[in-house]
């Protein structure tokens, strides 16, 4: 409970970045980019970790773009399911921490939307 007061006196929506961790796992690109799009100017610190979620989506997606060109001449079978793991194991840390109310940004995500 305390938890819980000390999110809504900073203003931190946890729980609609949840939301986009979860989306995350089924859309990559579209739902956490929705979601970042239409509460981006509600509060900055939540504005912030939802733009993480969207760059993250947006980084990991053009990465699995690139293992699978690259399948062509067979590094991608060894790339492609590293990245894959790597965002399964990143958004369930998102997750855990977005639970505990923590801003969390995922290794390796380019900073495309600013």
């Amino acid at each position: 409970m305390t938890q819980n007061t000390q999110n809504s006196q900073s203003g931190y929506d946890s729980s609609l970045v949840l939301v986009s961790y979860i989306l995350a796992i089924f859309t990559m690109i579209v739902g956490p980019l929705l979601i970042w799009a239409l509460k981006k100017d509600d509060n900055p610190e939540t504005a912030e970790a939802l733009r993480h979620v969207a760059n993250f989506g947006i980084s990991y997606t053009i990465y699995a773009f690139i293992a699978w060109l690259t399948s062509v001449i067979l590094i991608g079978f060894i790339l492609g399911p590293i990245v894959q793991v790597a965002m399964i194991v990143f958004i369930v840390i998102g997750i855990i921490k977005t639970m505990n109310g923590e801003s969390y940004r995922p290794p390796f995500t380019l900073d495309i939307i600013k």
